[in-house]
């Protein structure tokens, strides 16, 4: 790969893959958006910079061929999953989450579909390839 960071030996990358990474880039945006314009109300601050800063590199990392970002996602959502299994009621666990929150999951969600289609799991895997022979 040169300067200009196109490699001709990797395909170009198709629409599923760049609308997965908007996808992921736009939940870390409603985050921030909800988070500045004081539509949720935030109980940790942290816990918001956190997820803000997941999805955004996730994002990036998507954009840039990073297959791994799949299991990464799938593994946010897994360990939601479980928060809402360990609640003492699954009803109040889902009228607690903030507005922000649902939006982002959602778009995340949406982004795991695009990013799991087959013209973006041939493009993952040659991007694989292509860095691995340009390592070894």
């Amino acid at each position: 790969m040169g300067t200009s960071g196109v490699d001709d030996h990797v395909p170009r990358r198709p629409a599923p893959v760049t609308a997965g990474a908007a996808l992921l880039l736009g939940s870390a945006l409603i985050l921030v958006f909800t988070w500045a314009l004081g539509v949720d109300v935030v109980q940790s601050n942290g816990a918001r910079v956190f997820f803000v800063v997941l999805w955004g590199f996730l994002a990036y990392s998507a954009y840039t061929g990073a297959g791994w970002v799949r299991g990464a996602t799938v593994a946010v959502f897994g360990i939601a999953v479980v928060g809402f299994v360990n609640a003492p009621s699954f009803v109040l666990a889902v009228r607690g989450l903030p507005m922000g929150d649902v939006a982002a999951k959602a778009l995340a969600l949406s982004a795991l579909v695009a990013l799991w289609s087959p013209s973006a799991n041939e493009w993952f895997a040659a991007v694989k390839q292509a860095r691995a022979a340009a390592a070894g």
